[in-house]
Order: structure tokens, then sequence, then C-alpha cells
């Protein structure tokens, strides 16, 4: 009688081992599952968001190709920025106004709550615009 508990009880001690490690396994799966989908959303982020021409931050030409560049252009200083878009998804945009490579401001928009952030990055003048538009 004392073996038969002993080995019921080496048993169910199996089961809830191997009980877990398959948990454990799928958890595994699932996460690697969900960096490679999070890795070809990056990518797909990153790729053809470059802006081939330099485009004005303040100009004369009223068309933007994105809503909150209007009022980038009327809060940043004058200067012949390349445009950069580092992600644009469902909920954010996030975009660095260069010149020669060198960046100068980051903006963060965010779509739900339409507020736009303004970063000087250059002066270390920190945030110098966060309002809704």
């Amino acid at each position: 009688m004392k073996k038969i508990l002993q080995m019921t009880g080496i048993l169910f001690v199996l089961f809830i081992v191997s009980a877990c490690q398959s948990n454990t396994e799928q958890e595994v799966d699932n996460n690697t599952d969900e960096s490679q989908d999070t890795a070809e959303e990056n990518e797909s982020d990153v790729t053809g968001e470059v802006s081939e021409e330099p485009e004005e931050a303040s100009g004369g030409d009223t068309s933007y190709e994105y809503e909150e560049q209007e009022v980038i252009g009327e809060q940043i200083a004058e200067g012949e920025y390349d445009i950069v878009v580092e992600t644009d998804n469902p909920g954010t945009r996030v975009m660095f106004y260069e010149i020669d490579g060198e960046k100068y401001y980051k903006t963060v928009f965010v779509k739900n709550d339409n507020r736009l952030k303004i970063i000087d990055i250059q002066n270390d003048n920190g945030q110098i615009y966060n309002d809704t538009i």
C-alpha cells in the first residue's frame, strides 16, 4: 500500500511538471511569433519613409504631406529641413527635422488625440510645443 501511494505521488508530480513545461513552450512560441510580427511591422514602418527632397518647414507652399506639418512650420526656426519619418503607425507618427543628417527637432503626433509635441534637440531647449491641433 505504501508503494502504491509513493508511485501515485511520483506520477502526480511528473504530470504537474510536464503540464507546466508544455505551457512554457507555448508561451515561448507565442512570444517568438509576436516578436517576429513586431520586427516585420518595424521594417515596414522604416522602409520608404525618408523624404527624397528636402522640404521647407516654413514656406509659401500650403500643401503638406501630414496634417501636423503646418503647425510644425509655425513653431520651428526657418531652414531647409529634411523630414525623416521614424515611425508612422495607427496611433502615433514620429518625425525628425534634419539638416545634413544632423537632427534639429523631433515631433510626436498622437493621432487619436490630435496632440502634437515638438522637441528642440539641437539647442537643448526641450519640449517647445505640446498642444492639440
